[in-house]
């Protein structure tokens, strides 16, 4: 007879049941990429993901970290505010002090209901091409407090009563953004996703029965924590300091230091991050919000969890079960921690977010080769940034996030880095922009988008090299804003490997010649006929280069990543053959040694 307990769902429905649900999430990721307006989400800078009735992160197969570690904390504040939320209700948050990640990132949440009761929250997340800041740019380091800042900030209010739009809340984003007609065709979007969301949700409750899915809910997260548990048990005991410094910036005149205390206790099968020993809330636009200072240390130690190129499926998932293996400590008023009101949030999805999380998982190289990862490409460059001017022949304003182009992943144990990272906090999940039908669209043209050659950090596994980006007018001045972190304190290598090539900007003029643009905080005019040129920073090196294999460098050489004089210089690899012809090149085997030797 058997001795299984009646109450607990056979382990291969457990899966069919989690493979559901995550692809209802995928398929209200999919209607969001078939209805955006903007071009800022056609690139997937948005994420959706799904909470459970004790407002815990669910499901979120596809969604962006920095964007998803908040959903819990989003779905809080909407019980908190509104503890009378019925069926039909949507709800619109961007507030930073509320659990969400930074003001340009717009949330609309949908509770679900079966047979009157609420089970399922769903939630879609995506980063907006204006939001009414006192500038044209959703980012904004420069600003001193959320007022300076300007942005429209919304604390979970009601957007919806019964399946019909609250025409206030509408209003105020139209009078407010400065390209009112792409917020509201994203808005409808977004809505759309969760609606979607909403309707799959039910029919899930209702194929499976509600008592079956309140039972999977609870044991799929503590499957997950078991997942975690036995990832975690393979580490070494031990603990380890993480660093890092970022860059000078306007009101902080002497970088920010930045630390983290890791223990990592397998026989307990949990990991503890403390951020707390970090500088006070800066005069600045830098300052991490709960959510994504909480982002940057779990998903720091993902990374390294997850870092097994074998696996065909993540070894730790991303849900609140997993979540209970990590205790992540934070204090108030701290840049990386729980900021309080005023202090503005602009930034808190990225450099100082991917500084945190870099130097997380660089951290764990100290355990020991075969752990840990290198540091990746630090600056939103030229490449990624927001972009304002008038089109004249559309007779109206525009506001719209570049993503052209992309910058290096950093190496690791196993692996080169990813060369498409992007950014730390987007981890490679962000597509980029189709260069024809950005020009179609706006009045500019982007003319070259190539890898940038030896910028990467050498290594046994190398980071990958960054990236190349022109771009310009042709009749009319456009206006750029981005920022340059890493130009002096870039990428760096670990276990012996190399640093990487930081950021940089120029402009590019009518003769072809270029004028440097040093600023860290990039405010660019770029009159007709001139260009902007981004150089996107490269990831660090894992392991010393002269070990890693001389096909390997060869491979890079003829790809374009390297060049011929760094083969030699920094990896000890002579190739054999006419440099101008790749396809004469061969590894000259004696040589090398010689220089290996």
């Amino acid at each position: 007879m058997s001795t299984r307990d009646e109450r607990t769902i056979d382990p291969v429905q457990l899966l069919v049941m989690a493979n559901r649900i995550d692809g209802i999430t995928r398929e209200m990721t999919n209607t969001l990429v078939r209805t955006a307006r903007s071009a800022t989400l056609v690139a997937r800078d948005f994420s959706c993901s799904i909470a459970d009735a004790d407002h815990q992160l669910f499901s979120a197969p596809e969604g962006i970290p920095v964007h998803v570690f908040g959903t819990g904390l989003l779905c809080e504040a909407m019980a908190d505010l509104h503890p009378d939320f019925k069926e039909g209700d949507a709800f619109l948050h961007n507030d930073p002090y509320l659990g969400n990640s930074h003001p340009a990132d717009h949330t609309v949440m949908v509770p679900v209901f079966v047979e009157g009761e609420h089970v399922f929250t769903c939630c879609v997340k995506a980063h907006q091409a204006d939001i009414g800041n006192s500038i044209p740019t959703t980012y904004t380091p420069k600003a001193i407090d959320v007022y300076q800042e300007g942005a429209l900030i919304f604390p979970c209010v009601k957007v919806q009563e019964r399946y019909q739009d609250v025409g206030d809340i509408v209003r105020m984003c139209q009078k407010r953004i400065r390209v009112p007609q792409v917020w509201y065709g994203d808005y409808l979007g977004m809505l759309a996703a969760a609606r979607v969301g909403e309707e799959r949700v039910k029919d899930f409750c209702q194929k499976f029965g509600l008592e079956t899915v309140q039972r999977f809910i609870q044991e799929w997260k503590d499957y997950c924590e078991r997942l975690a548990d036995s990832a975690i048990r393979q580490l070494p005991a031990g603990r380890v300091h993480a660093q890092t410094a970022l860059d000078p910036f306007p009101n902080v005149p002497d970088g920010i230091p930045l630390q983290a205390e890791i223990a990592i206790e397998p026989d307990q099968g949990q990991i503890t991050i403390d951020m707390r020993d970090n500088p006070d809330c800066t005069p600045t636009g830098l300052n991490l919000s709960q959510s994504t200072a909480t982002n940057a240390a779990i998903s720091g130690v993902l990374m390294v969890l997850n870092s097994d190129r074998d696996a065909k499926a993540p070894v730790v998932f991303n849900n609140a079960g997993s979540f209970r293996r990590f205790n992540v400590l934070l204090r108030e008023n701290c840049v990386i921690g729980i900021p309080r009101h005023p202090h503005s949030c602009s930034m808190a999805t990225n450099t100082v977010a991917d500084r945190a999380m870099s130097m997380i998982y660089s951290a764990f190289a100290q355990l020991g080769d075969g752990y840990g990862l290198a540091e990746p490409c630090f600056g939103s460059g030229p490449f990624q940034g927001v972009v304002s001017g008038y089109n004249h022949k559309r007779r109206e304003p525009y506001v719209l996030q570049l993503f052209s182009g992309t910058a290096g992943g950093p190496g690791g144990p196993q692996s080169d880095g990813w060369l498409t990272l992007f950014i730390p906090a987007g981890n490679g999940l962000l597509y980029m922009d189709e260069a024809e039908v950005i020009e179609q669209k706006y009045p500019f043209m982007i003319w070259d988008n190539r890898v940038r050659p030896d910028s990467e950090g050498a290594g046994r596994h190398r980071g990958a090299p960054g990236n190349v980006c022109i771009y310009g007018t042709l009749d009319e001045d456009m206006e750029v804003h981005y920022s340059l972190d890493g130009s002096i304190n870039p990428p760096k290598g670990v276990l012996g490997g190399g640093p990487a090539l930081g950021p940089a900007a120029l402009l590019q003029n009518p003769d072809g010649s270029h004028t440097d643009l040093p600023e860290i905080v990039g405010e660019q005019v770029v009159p007709p006929r001139h260009a902007i040129v981004s150089l996107s920073a490269g990831g660090g090196g894992y392991g010393p280069a002269r070990e890693r294999d001389p096909e390997a460098v060869l491979t890079d050489v003829v790809e374009g990543y390297i060049s011929y004089e760094r083969a030699r210089a920094a990896y000890g690899v002579a190739l054999a053959g006419d440099p101008a012809k790749v396809e004469t090149l061969r590894v000259d085997q004696a040589e090398t040694a010689a220089l290996r030797g």
